[in-house]
């Protein structure tokens, strides 16, 4: 059967996707990247937000015109939406012939089966007790770059967030399979592993052995070759001076790092109960930008949380302008069905939290600006992805994680291999994106 994938939501769902694809392929399915071609079309959608469900509901209900159409025989849906609503999807859309949950991926192959046999399957379960969300991938990510999931679920309950509801607990794989599967992509020639979970600078706690992030970077600094590590999602409470002196001696950990902080305002962190106030969380930035050289810094802040003042926003803007993080994302608070914060007084008129959304936006703006103005004239080790056109490339350097950062376009005259390294001069910024010149040409 020839069956497509639509991949909604964070990195950690295309992993989910990948694994899918390949339990597909290994019993005879043909994976197809045009719908039109496909048979089935299996949706991995995101709960997390609610512009995020809208989405997932909007891309069911457009595939599902293919089906009326008579141009898809069976459609599919997986992932966050299905783990709390799946009753709800399979009442509302007819057209949905089956739904698999957050841990139910390894059944995909059996659900397909039963499918085309002509049952409607609900194939929802509790999320697991431990890690078993791996397999054989089929990558749908840039040539060079591979996403390494270390962990699922989450213990840190912070009060907006629906990911424990739907994940589930911490459960932290293993470090072998971890360490076997990053060597594996590696001897394929993969020059990028970005290493994701919820949180994994809290892996390996539920294990129980010993095992943690520092140990986990260590075996992976163990593998041979020239590339790179990128750390992502970690949560500030729980990184501490041996994990920062760790990342910050490694060989292949770049620079560079996903911190999402979401606010400075004592008040609003004790009620999104992030296990860390203010002066933790400025600590915590002096240690990471003494300790490693050329940091760049990620991170990610809310506006709008129940009981936000005029002067917690005032006070979020001034720690933006202070701090200047490279990159940073923001969204307006969105309350979810089942968690604290939901429930909490003084909820913020959504016009409210547009405006300040804005400001944020705005801010940061000019600082990414400035930060990318400030590489001109620099040398850069840049991981070519793909080619735009006859002469131009897109990459990214350290300082550019993919999918949420910009890109490096690179001008060539000769071939350019994807996957590969170059080293180019950073000659010129559009917008969040920057323009590079191989090293060696522009000094001809």
């Amino acid at each position: 059967m020839k069956i497509g994938f639509i991949s909604l939501g964070c990195a950690k769902n295309r992993v989910d996707s990948e694994i899918m694809m390949g339990l597909l392929k290994e019993q005879g399915h043909i994976i197809v990247d045009r719908l039109e071609y496909a048979d089935m079309v299996i949706i991995n959608t995101c709960g997390f937000l609610t512009e995020a469900k809208e989405e997932a509901i909007e891309q069911i209900l457009r595939t599902a015109r293919l089906k009326e159409k008579g141009l898809l025989q069976y459609l599919v849906a997986t992932g966050c939406m299905p783990q709390l609503h799946a009753e709800e999807l399979l009442e509302e859309i007819p057209e949905l012939d089956g739904v698999l949950g957050i841990s139910s991926y390894l059944d995909i192959s059996q659900m397909v089966e039963r499918i085309t046999a002509g049952q409607r399957v609900n194939g929802v379960k509790p999320p697991t007790e431990r890690f078993i969300e791996q397999g054989p991938r089929i990558l749908t990510t840039p040539t060079g770059l591979a996403y390494i999931k270390v962990s699922e679920g989450c213990n840190n309950r912070c009060s907006y967030c629906a990911i424990p509801l739907i994940r589930g607990k911490l459960r932290s794989r293993s470090l072998p399979d971890i360490i076997e599967e990053a060597g594996m992509f590696i001897n394929k020639g993969i020059k990028e592993l970005v290493v994701i979970g919820q949180d994994p600078a809290s892996y390996g706690k539920d294990l129980n052995n010993g095992t943690d992030l520092i140990q986990l970077i260590k075996g992976l600094d163990e593998l041979p070759g020239d590339y790179w590590i990128r750390l992502m999602y970690l949560h500030p409470a729980h990184l501490d001076p041996v994990m920062i002196e760790t990342i910050a001696d490694s060989e292949h950990v770049i620079p560079y790092l996903d911190l999402p902080v979401q606010h400075i305002s004592q008040s609003v962190l004790m009620k999104m109960n992030r296990h860390h106030g203010e002066k933790e969380l400025r600590n915590r930035l002096q240690e990471l930008k003494f300790a490693i050289n050329g940091l760049v810094l990620r991170t990610t802040v809310m506006v709008g949380f129940p009981g936000e003042s005029d002067d917690d926003f005032k006070r979020l803007c001034d720690f933006v302008q202070e701090y200047e993080f490279d990159w940073l994302g923001a969204f307006a608070f969105s309350p979810q069905e089942n968690t604290p914060a939901a429930q909490m007084a003084e909820q913020i008129p959504d016009e409210v939290k547009d405006q300040r959304l804005k400001k944020i936006q705005s801010i940061q703006h000019r600082i990414t600006r400035r930060k990318n103005e400030a590489r001109l004239g620099r040398e850069e080790k840049i991981l070519i992805s793909s080619r735009s056109s006859a002469n131009l490339y897109v990459g990214r350097g350290y300082f550019q994680a993919p999918e949420v950062d910009g890109i490096t376009m690179i001008k060539s005259g000769h071939p350019l291999q994807k996957g590969s390294f170059v080293r180019a001069r950073m000659v010129g910024v559009r917008k969040y994106d920057m323009i590079g010149e191989l090293s060696h040409e522009s000094s001809q």
